[in-house]
Order: C-alpha cells, then structure tokens, then sequence
C-alpha cells in the first residue's frame, strides 16, 4: 500500500506538516517496494480550497493512506470519497524518516 506522509520540506530529514493543504511536499512510501518518492505540493500557491488538486495527484500515484497533522473539511470529504484512509498525526516534531520507519515495521 502506498502511504503519503505530507512534510515540511523535500528531504526525508523534513518533519511532518500540520496542514495537510499547506505542506511544501509529500513522501509516498510503497510497502510493497520499500521505496519513498517526495512531490511538491501542487496546490501550495493556490488560495482557497487545495484539496482537488491534491488528492487528484494522490488518486493518480495510486496513494491508499495519508498521514498529516490535520485535514480541512473539505480534504476530509473529498479523501472519504475516493476511499483514501486518514491518519492524523498530532506530533509536528515527528520526522519524516522516522514515521517511514514506523511504517516499514508495522508491516514486518
């Protein structure tokens, strides 16, 4: 399964963002590869709602779960819609790295 961590900056040092609309970028682990790539946010720069254009990236990397600090309304409702799983994360302090390696041993 394919997990999006959305992070304060591009490298895996980075620490995870509390807003999932706002991040800088997102890591998407693969459990199934053990591989972590990172995207830029496409919506940073955009006003309003940027939930649609997050989640359609999301949807097309073929992403399952979502790990950030919180979730707009409107992310909430549209992740509901495609079945695509929330985990809210309240530790801003947690590095990226770090919450990979949660992920790979949970599945070990």
């Amino acid at each position: 399964m394919k997990t999006a961590i959305a992070g304060s900056g591009t490298t895996i040092e980075s620490r995870l963002d509390m807003h999932f609309g706002k991040c800088v970028s997102f890591f998407i682990f693969d459990d199934i590869t053990g591989k972590t790539e990172v995207f830029e946010n496409p919506a940073q720069t955009v006003k309003g709602c940027k939930g649609e254009i997050i989640v359609k990236e999301l949807i097309r990397k073929n992403v399952k779960r979502v790990i950030a600090g919180d979730f707009g309304t409107q992310a909430q409702q549209l992740l509901n819609k495609h079945h695509i799983q929330m985990i809210i994360h309240p530790n801003g302090m947690m590095g990226i790295s770090d919450l990979i390696n949660l992920l790979t041993n949970k599945n070990q």
